[in-house]
């Protein structure tokens, strides 16, 4: 990998003398012992064979395809190409020390029609077993995701996507498959990738906005915990694995502290995005403040169903990337989320913006592991898991990737507030996850933002070329103690 920088990029004294730059930035936090440092990717984002060996279509494929849907008009069909080449991912991780790797399986490769007690793909089947008996084999332990965003489009178009009343039925088979096939493999299951983004960022018909994303929430829920249930029945006591689901937050902050309202707008995006997803698992049932804003147009559980969804996530996962500042928000006609929510958010002028415009504030981490460990966790035995963190750097050449001073920067200040919350506030936070290990098709942006600790060349086949932060999370995490995600 350093030849392919070298011979292509920068010359050997330049890299060489860049690098011992580099290091000696590194800033060694306090970290308890265990603590684990790990790497996250996505099937959809990355493994490309978009149509190999029997998988179908998702919606993120189709929509993908649309002309100019994404802004550089990409699809992913290729990406990094991790379904043939995630043995030079391992080989990445290997250099870099990263013993726990986040991924994702595909619902449309595995179960290419979707529906429960359709066919499963034998050939999906043999590749993920491979890849993981690979990953194990390298001394990393992978950390799997059941869906992230991909949802097989014959879904949506012969029923109602995630709104359909047999999406838990059909969500149960794909689990039930995957904890069947893999279940020896994996130890650590997570059911989604932030609901709150399936819901707001991902359902693409607008129709009904006083109701629709209330209702795909209020399902997502119900197949979260149906999935937990079918694994601690059916598969607990034969594997010992954990499940849990990863939820997204950013760090709200009241524009103005002194100002009641401004002080309330921030309670409501609390209720509004974190606690709309948080509260059922860890309390049973929706914020209060959100159940009295939205009233009947909120689903309701049944007891039986509040059983079930309560306690249905071992450990606590959280992406974070960014924070706002809240204040007060302007009436609006019209009934839907985004109304019922009503803030405005803005920056302060002197933070800083990745290349999403994303504000880089990281006491922002410190602060919301603080929050989700004083109002969830506080008296438990619960842990926090950051499962993804980074930032999307400017980067339009191969010189630019490789020197990606800004991204060491964000990630040294975002470890020293974990490290912060640990130490100084008593957070029981066991891992920290970088997003991203390769440069990846970023949704509506395509292929323009980059935010790995790898460039990759999008080539067929794809290259890829070690940026100094993965030379800089090496070293950081060799002056830390390593283990696995969990017991």
């Amino acid at each position: 990998y350093q030849r392919r920088v070298h011979g292509d990029s920068l010359g050997n004294l330049q890299m060489e003398f860049f690098l011992l730059l580099v290091c000696a930035s590194v800033a060694f936090a306090k970290f308890p012992k265990g603590f684990s440092f790990g790497a996250a990717t996505t099937a959809f984002q990355v493994e490309g064979a978009w149509l190999d060996d029997g998988k179908s279509p998702s919606i993120w494929d189709n929509m993908a395809h649309l002309p100019n849907f994404t802004s550089d008009n990409t699809a992913p069909e290729i990406a990094a190409d991790s379904y043939h080449l995630y043995n030079e991912d391992i080989e990445l991780m290997k250099t870099a020390g990263i013993k726990n790797y986040s991924i994702t399986l595909s619902w449309p490769r595995i179960v290419p029609r979707g529906r429960a007690n359709t066919a499963v793909n034998q050939k999906a089947i043999d590749h993920y077993r491979k890849m993981l008996e690979s990953i194990i084999a390298a001394g990393i332990t992978p950390i799997v995701t059941l869906y992230h965003w991909d949802l097989p489009a014959i879904l949506a178009i012969q029923g109602y996507g995630i709104l359909d009343r047999y999406f838990v039925q059909d969500l149960l088979y794909y689990a039930d498959t995957c904890f069947k096939n893999f279940g020896d493999l994996v130890k650590t299951w997570i059911t989604y990738n932030e609901p709150w983004c399936i819901v707001m960022e991902n359902d693409f018909k607008k129709r009904d906005a006083a109701t629709r994303p209330y209702k795909m929430a209020h399902n997502l829920l119900l197949g979260h915990a149906a999935v937990v249930n079918l694994y601690r029945t059916k598969y607990k006591e034969k594997y010992g694995g954990v499940n849990g689901i990863i939820l997204n937050a950013d760090m709200p902050y009241p524009k103005d502290p002194a100002n009641p309202e401004d002080v309330a707008a921030v309670k409501r995006l609390w209720d509004f995005q974190l606690g709309w997803f948080a509260d059922p698992i860890w309390f049973g049932d929706y914020p209060a403040g959100m159940k009295e804003r939205v009233g009947d147009r909120l689903p309701k559980f049944t007891e039986e169903e509040k059983l079930l969804i309560k306690g249905s996530a071992d450990f606590f996962a959280l992406d974070h990337y960014t924070s706002h500042l809240q204040r007060f928000g302007k009436a609006k006609e019209q009934t839907d989320y985004w109304s019922d929510l009503n803030v405005t958010d803005s920056n302060k002028p002197e933070w800083k913006l990745t290349d999403m415009d994303w504000p880089i504030v990281p006491e922002g981490m410190h602060d919301i592991l603080v929050y989700i460990h004083e109002k969830y966790l506080k008296g438990t035995s619960i842990p926090i898991y950051v499962t993804e963190n980074g930032m999307a750097n400017k980067e339009p050449t191969l010189a630019d990737s490789v020197n990606d001073t800004p991204r060491i920067e964000y990630m040294r200040d975002y470890l020293k507030n974990v490290e912060r919350a640990i130490n100084d506030d008593g957070v029981d936070c066991r891992g920290y996850f970088v997003w991203s290990l390769l440069d990846n098709f970023e949704w509506t942006s395509g292929f323009s933002k980059r935010f790995g600790m790898t460039r990759v060349e999008y080539l067929n086949p794809p290259k890829r070329y070690p940026k100094a932060s993965l030379y800089w999370y090496r070293d950081f995490i060799a002056a830390n103690s390593q283990s696995e995600f969990l017991p």
